[in-house]
């Protein structure tokens, strides 16, 4: 991993998508709905630790260690490791696939509409 300064956050603009998350409960909700037969404990966090990932552009497993680097767990304490994402993942049969379909259901979310001018879009 290149990045070794230990008083800087990288990817920092992930917070407001952290904060977003912990506000609507979006682990406690994958901790109540996922049920994996092994790795299921603290399923919340692993499936948060995912998401950041990917909104950071990963696109692999090994690209989760980047929220772990610098200063960033001081603002992503709940944040795993590589090889602990891997071990849930793979664990994940096709009735977890359904179980989170279910968890991006019961997530709350007003529409979104986008007035511009005078028209109104969405």
């Amino acid at each position: 991993m290149g990045f070794t300064e230990k008083n800087l956050v990288p990817n920092a603009g992930l917070l407001p998508a952290a904060a977003l998350a912990q506000r609507i409960g979006l682990g406690e909700l994958v901790d109540q709905r996922l049920r994996l037969a092994q790795y299921g404990a603290n399923g919340g966090a692993k499936a948060l630790t995912v998401i950041a990932s990917m909104l950071a552009k990963g696109d692999s497993i090994d690209d989760t260690a980047v929220l772990r680097a610098g200063a960033a767990g001081e603002l992503f304490d709940a944040t795993r490791a590589p090889s602990t994402i891997g071990s849930w993942l793979r664990a994940h049969k096709w009735s977890n696939v359904r179980q989170l379909d279910a968890v991006s259901r019961e997530l709350p979310g007003p529409p979104v509409v986008c007035r511009c001018g005078s028209r109104r879009l969405g």
